[in-house]
């Protein structure tokens, strides 16, 4: 049965994503160390009834880096890589335009997320952190999220001509959307100005949709709004990630 060469590039991209241990397997399992890490400090953590409840963020927050991970550190690295290889500038003398190439890409991360955000969700449905009902709801999300911060990934991993370069700028994006969205650090105990600053960013709007589906979670903004936001993000970057891409590294968009 012959394959079609959308399927073949597909199979490549995750072929290429797996031979790479310096990315794949952080991606991979950062989140599940990030997840002991947090669990084991929310459980020696005091209860205070007043105070935020440590472990409704521990899940969402590693979500949050494993959709991230998969979106920018084996993303913009990696094609940054492919470009420094020449494997990109052979593409672009084939049929195979800018889009195809990003979401063949794509399907490999969309598979290892998915695969992270069912044990993350199982470990949080365990702990009763989630309910059932919600899972459903919580895998759109991840998925969403991926598409816009891959959306992002394709755009530094689109220009930049430098592996190292195109890394470390995806994992700045990584920690600022983390360190700025309400995720390790409540919003709610930040001042009012930067609070309300933050909670403007479509990566708060993201962990918001996140938050809500927690046990004890509470809407910062309606779903409706955080939805729109994140896809209208998501057109927005995917555009521009297409629209910018270079095929090899002398190539002005």
């Amino acid at each position: 049965m012959k394959s079609s060469p959308a399927r073949e590039l597909a199979l490549m991209h995750g072929r290429e994503l797996v031979r790479d241990p310096k990315y794949f397997y952080f991606a991979l399992f950062f989140p599940f160390g990030m997840l002991a890490i947090f669990l084991s400090l929310g459980f020696a953590m005091p209860d205070d009834p007043d105070a935020p409840d440590f472990l409704q963020l521990v899940f969402p927050m590693s979500i949050f880096l494993a959709v991230t991970s998969a979106a920018l550190t084996v993303t913009a690295g990696p094609l940054a890589s492919l470009r420094t290889k020449g494997t990109l500038r052979l593409l672009g003398t084939t049929p195979v335009g800018r889009a195809r190439l990003i979401y063949t890409h794509m399907i490999a991360r969309i598979l290892m997320v998915t695969a992270q955000a069912a044990v993350l969700l199982a470990l949080a449905v365990s702990l009763g952190k989630v309910e059932l009902s919600r899972l459903p709801a919580l895998f759109g999300i991840a998925l969403l999220g991926l598409a816009m911060f891959g959306g992002i990934g394709y755009l530094i991993g689109g220009r930049l001509s430098s592996p190292d370069a195109a890394t470390n700028v995806g994992t700045l994006v990584q920690l600022a959307a983390l360190f700025l969205s309400g995720l390790a650090f409540p919003l709610e105990l930040m001042p009012d100005t930067v609070r309300t600053t933050l909670s403007m960013l479509p990566t708060s709007f993201f962990a918001d949709l996140m938050l809500t589906q927690m046990s004890e979670g509470d809407a910062l903004h309606p779903i409706w709004l955080s939805i729109l936001v994140v896809v209208a993000t998501t057109v927005v970057v995917v555009f521009l990630a297409v629209r910018t891409f270079k095929w090899d590294q002398g190539e002005t968009a």
